[in-house]
């Protein structure tokens, strides 16, 4: 069975996320010192105090883009070099939105110093161009966005899971208005911690500004199968518009994950801190077996039980495979 690492976006961040496993796997905790080393040479910024500043909670708000999504690369990338490490190695990737960049990363297109850059760079190009924007998840049918002009004429679909739920975006006045419409029809949302609309007009003053950076740079060539949820299908290379793409269109995740090779059986290894695109992927099996399904970080003290899941699984597998080859 071969693996595919799964990797989130924005929104999916949070305070002390993956503070369970850093303190029961020294291995974990090493790539993440590594890892914050290398983003205080590009930034000054000292990330992990960040993330497990003792005077927040799980649940305080962490949406400053800058230092979230840097955050959010970090725990990722740092965990997929720990799985590598534990000889879980993939042959696939996959990221939603921000999640691209760490996925690109462990693809070989470029370095995570150089990722940190972009993310870090991103941020600061929102700041100085956006105005402050928004974005909400919408536990409805997603008739109702293309029904309503309050949403529809304000604000851009983000995603969209099979048309049963969805997420939007834009900037506060259109959120608001959304907000309060939502609210009279008890229509149920969550706000996701973000301070921009992602993935709609709201972050288009940016434009100009990042692509040139974007455009600066060369990327190498992959050396495994990256699947986008910008293209929602495999792609051969990437370039600095690609990058744009991934802040600007929708996420295509589902429509990216039915574009993956059906011959080839596949381990889904959600990297992300929540266990959201694990989530995302039982919803899209339903009725299936979902037992080739593993997240591993979450908000709910279980990472190393997940962790430990993942490797006897993964252990299993293997030690089945080498029994049959002897046959």
């Amino acid at each position: 069975m071969k693996n595919i690492f799964l990797f989130s976006g924005q929104g999916s961040q949070y305070y002390h996320m993956g503070s369970d496993l850093r303190e029961s796997h020294p291995g974990f905790e090493h790539n993440l010192t590594k890892l914050a080393k290398i983003v205080s040479d590009v930034t000054g910024c000292s990330i992990l105090d960040v993330v497990y500043d003792p005077g927040k909670q799980k649940s305080d708000n962490f949406s400053d883009c800058r230092l979230s999504n840097i955050a959010l690369l970090t725990i990722e990338y740092a965990l997929a070099e720990t799985l590598i490490q534990a000889d879980i190695i993939p042959d696939a990737v996959c990221g939603m939105s921000l999640g691209e960049y760490t996925a690109a990363v462990v693809a070989g297109a470029m370095e995570f110093k150089t990722a940190v850059h972009l993310v870090a760079s991103a941020g600061a190009c929102f700041d100085a161009h956006c105005e402050p924007g928004a974005m909400l998840a919408v536990l409805d049918d997603i008739s109702i966005y293309h029904d309503n002009e309050i949403l529809s004429a304000t604000t851009d679909i983000a995603f969209d899971c099979y048309g049963k739920h969805f997420v939007i975006a834009g900037d506060v006045n259109g959120i608001n208005a959304v907000e309060k419409y939502l609210r009279q029809q008890n229509i149920c949302f969550q706000f996701l911690p973000v301070a921009f609309g992602y993935h709609s007009r709201n972050i288009d003053p940016a434009h100009n500004a990042y692509t040139g950076i974007l455009n600066s740079l060369s990327f190498r060539k992959l050396h495994m199968p990256l699947y986008s949820t910008v293209t929602a299908r495999r792609i051969e290379y990437l370039d600095g518009n690609h990058f744009w793409r991934t802040a600007r269109e929708p996420i295509r995740f589902m429509e990216a994950l039915d574009s993956i090779d059906n011959s080839e059986c596949y381990r889904y290894i959600d990297l992300g801190p929540t266990g959201t695109v694990a989530n995302l992927m039982c919803y899209r099996r339903r009725q299936q077996p979902t037992s080739n399904i593993f997240p591993v970080v979450t908000p709910f003290n279980n990472s190393r039980m997940n962790y430990n899941k993942l490797t006897h699984a993964v252990n299993q597998s293997q030690r089945s495979s080498f029994t049959t080859d002897i046959a």
